[in-house]
């Protein structure tokens, strides 16, 4: 090899050599710069997680920003959780007086919402949320509406708020929590300060108060002649109905050799026949006289098949339903439904047109003691309670006043209600009493005893309300006014859900 090609090749090597070290050197840089960046990274996400952390743990998702937004207001997740958990503890509330052990069955605390089903398409948790958001923007509505009004509460209904918050302090001490923070936590989730809560029961009474204000406003805008023609278009729905009714078992018999076929026929010729009679003393005798043996003594009470002054929306049947309400019916009609395992014999007595004015009255209720000994009603103890019954009478002529019969009721009865107010027809426990109260020659004050179910009633009439189909009318009339002015509003209060809204529903 030549000097020049042997230089040459040094040159190349020295400076591959040097290209390398250059990127080694590089590399080496890079590495050092990409570990310190990856170190300020760990370091700043480190801090990041630490500042979520604090944030996830304080209060401030909760109260510091709006989970929920309607209209241009902005409410907090615990907020919403206030009126979600007060939606469901008022349901639970309900259905544990309704059904006692039995509620857990519809809706179960030891489990969560969303793994309970309130329909096909809801879990409880969101029929619970439902309920919470149109709480929300109803509360905003009215709100705004009393605002634009100039409306306020009274002192009294103010008070309603010091009344809810010391009931809630009572049963903070009867659950044995000395913190009572900590109990409304446990109630509502984190977030519900008393302040707070104080806040959104004022609004929440506000908003309650003022819609009573609305409809006594608007229960006085109406005319009788416009309740009047209103409550026509509605009289299938209210008009009471005087009937019959009696079921035909159309099933085969036990130890029967007929087939259904014949069973069938056999039933249908039965309601046929108890559908000749045609006033209520007939049909109860035909239905006596059919009625299977081991039921015969039940229907020796002429009344076993009345229904009277019974609401259209009573009667399940809708058949049944549809040809006694229909305007063509007249006393003594008849009808047999067949309802496949049975038939239904129907006689239609009578339609009440509600154009009657509403019972008010006092009662004293007496009731027959039973005996000591024998733990039973005898002719000795219905004595003792008539010659009670007699001897408030006489109490009450000696100043015979509505006020002494007050003082008189406050005094003897035991019942817990001696005013009766607005009574409608055949709301009426007491045949005897509501046939007197109802008597157009029964006049203010004339005090009558009645004798029924073993107890004496000493009644009191006071002045009728209103006429009932009018004041029917008028709480439809008011009714539809109210939900159609929240609807309207409704659309001008949109709601939407914030980011912050995934910590609602927690305590």
């Amino acid at each position: 090899m030549s000097a020049s090609r042997e230089k040459k090749k040094r040159f190349e090597e020295r400076s591959d050599g040097q290209e390398k070290r250059q990127v080694r050197a590089r590399e080496s840089f890079k590495a050092k710069k990409r570990k310190k960046l990856i170190t300020g990274i760990v370091a700043i996400v480190v801090v990041v997680l630490l500042v979520v952390g604090i944030v996830f743990n304080s209060t401030l998702f909760y109260t510091g920003v709006p989970a929920v937004k309607v209209g241009s207001r902005g409410y907090t997740a615990a907020d919403f959780n206030y009126e979600y958990f007060s939606s469901y503890y008022n349901t639970y509330t309900s259905f544990s007086n309704t059904y006692g052990e039995y509620a857990s069955l519809l809706l179960d605390p030891s489990q969560p919402l969303n793994k309970q089903q309130y329909s096909d398409t809801q879990t409880w948790a969101d029929f619970f949320e439902e309920s919470a958001l149109n709480q929300l923007q109803q509360l905003t509505i009215l709100n705004d509406m009393a605002d634009a009004d100039g409306w306020n509460m009274t002192a009294e209904q103010k008070a309603q708020v010091d009344s809810t918050i010391n009931s809630l302090r009572s049963g903070a001490s009867s659950n044995n929590y000395s913190d009572f923070k900590a109990y409304l936590r446990t109630l509502y989730g984190k977030g519900i300060t008393e302040d707070r809560l104080r806040s959104l029961l004022d609004e929440s009474y506000r908003a309650t108060y003022y819609s009573q204000h609305l409809t006594e406003t608007w229960q006085n805008s109406f005319t009788d002649e416009e309740k009047s023609a209103y409550y026509d278009t509605v009289r299938d729905d209210y008009d009471l109905i005087t009937y019959m009714s009696y079921d035909v078992d159309a099933s085969v018999p036990e130890d029967s050799a007929m087939d259904s076929s014949a069973a069938r026929e056999k039933a249908k010729a039965t309601a046929d026949e108890i559908a000749s009679a045609r006033d209520q003393a007939s049909f109860a005798d035909v239905v006596q006289l059919f009625a299977p043996e081991d039921q015969k003594s039940a229907y020796e009470d002429p009344n076993a098949c009345l229904h009277r002054l019974t609401r259209p929306d009573f009667i399940s049947n809708s058949e049944a339903r549809g040809w006694l309400t229909d305007q063509a019916r007249s006393a003594g009609d008849t009808k047999v439904i067949d309802n496949g395992s049975s038939y239904t014999v129907l006689l239609f007595l009578d339609r009440n047109g509600n154009e009657y004015k509403l019972a008010n009255f006092r009662c004293i209720t007496v009731p027959v003691e039973a005996d000591a000994d024998s733990g039973e009603v005898t002719d000795i103890t219905r004595y003792e309670a008539r010659t009670k019954a007699e001897g408030i009478v006489a109490e009450y002529n000696t100043d015979p006043t509505e006020d002494k019969f007050a003082e008189l009721a406050d005094q003897y009865d035991t019942t817990g209600q001696t005013l009766f107010e607005n009574a409608s027809m055949g709301s009426l426990s007491v045949p005897e009493v509501e046939a007197y109260i109802y008597d157009e020659n029964t006049q203010v004050g004339d005090v009558e005893t009645f004798y029924s179910g073993e107890k004496y009633y000493i009644v009191y009439p006071l002045e009728p309300g209103e006429q009932y189909n009018l004041s029917i009318a008028e709480g439809l009339m008011v009714s539809e006014k109210y939900n159609s002015t929240i609807e309207e509003a409704r659309d001008r209060y949109p709601v939407k859900k914030l980011l912050a809204f995934g910590f609602t529903k927690k305590n």
